[in-house]
């Protein structure tokens, strides 16, 4: 089930962290981003509503967008067990922490100009 306001629109992770993701660089100031997108996940906080280049929308929105076969990726960005238990249909499961693990190949799905929704 969809929580209203935990929905956003990120030219993602990837526009709040630059370019830095798809170089492959772990810059401090990304690992920052990246620690502070986990402890907000963690504790289930929604992100700013300020922040640079992302949009939120809100859980009624992303429907509208499903019911009307819009283009965009649906990241779950969620624990594995949780995502197991349940996700959207078509969700791909994708953390910061996979970003951690396996480098910019966690997200060779995704290209720079792609619209991301992350919840």
């Amino acid at each position: 089930m969809i929580r209203k306001g935990m929905i956003f629109v990120l030219a993602a992770l990837f526009l709040v962290t630059g370019s830095q993701v798809f170089a492959g660089e772990w810059s401090a100031d990304t690992m920052k981003k990246i620690e502070e997108l986990k402890i907000m996940s963690r504790d289930k906080k929604d992100m700013a509503d300020n922040m640079p280049n992302v949009k939120k929308i809100t859980a009624d929105e992303l429907k509208s967008w499903l019911d009307q076969k819009k283009k965009f990726i649906l990241l779950d960005n969620r624990l594995p067990a949780d995502y197991e238990k349940e996700h959207i249909a078509g969700a791909v499961r994708l953390s910061p922490d996979d970003l951690l693990e396996k480098g910019r190949k966690a997200a060779d799905f995704l290209n720079k100009d792609d619209t991301i929704v992350f919840y």
